[in-house]
């Protein structure tokens, strides 16, 4: 009983930023006050309450510089190849599913590149795209990002021919999609169940 309430305890505190007294946790969880006190010196909450808060941060900033890593280097890898190589092999060459590599060929003109004249075209004025944020299994997937991906597919379904290549693609979105919805629904589960324990 005890050890759940030091476990509930911890999670509110967590839970609250730390924007909660020793007083309002004994409350919430049935026990006195300096019993709290000990807790959060024991197991050392305010460390794991700025891990908590340093975390995120970090771990945008990392995928973010290595999505650009890889981005940049399968482009460098379609130029070589003049283009002559499957979406299947250039995302196992740089670690992401074929549909992202489809997403960036179709989102950075890839094609244009090989095909493109020598000399630079006349800048044409910027227009702001709205962007879809690349979905990776282990990144948090919103309905958002789920919905857009199962349109894309349901495009190419509506296609008279796909090539041996586009079928794969679909068949591996259509698996990163299911992924996707289950990893969304686990993490909606988690919270629903960290709500209810509060």
């Amino acid at each position: 009983m005890k050890k759940e309430a030091r476990i509930q305890a911890e999670k509110l505190y967590l839970k609250q930023g730390g924007k909660v007294t020793n007083r309002e946790i004994a409350k919430a969880v049935k026990v006195n006050a300096l019993t709290v006190g000990r807790w959060k010196r024991d197991d050392d909450w305010e460390t794991k309450l700025k891990d908590m808060e340093q975390k995120p941060v970090k771990e945008v900033v990392a995928v973010t510089v290595r999505k650009k890593a890889a981005r940049d280097k399968a482009l460098k890898q379609y130029l070589d190849a003049g283009g002559n190589i499957t979406n299947k092999d250039l995302a196992r060459k740089v670690g992401v599913s074929p549909a992202t590599i489809s997403k960036w060929k179709e989102q950075d003109g890839w094609l244009t590149q090989i095909v493109a004249p020598v000399e630079a075209p006349e800048p044409e004025p910027e227009v702001k795209e709205r962007e879809t944020p690349d979905l990776d299994i282990g990144e948090l997937a919103s309905p958002e990002q789920i919905l857009e991906i199962n349109r894309r597919i349901d495009e190419l379904l509506k296609r008279d021919y796909l090539t041996s290549g586009e079928l794969a693609d679909v068949a591996e979105a259509k698996s990163d999609l299911l992924e996707a919805v289950q990893t969304y629904l686990a993490i909606v589960r988690e919270v629903g169940e960290m709500s209810s324990g509060s």
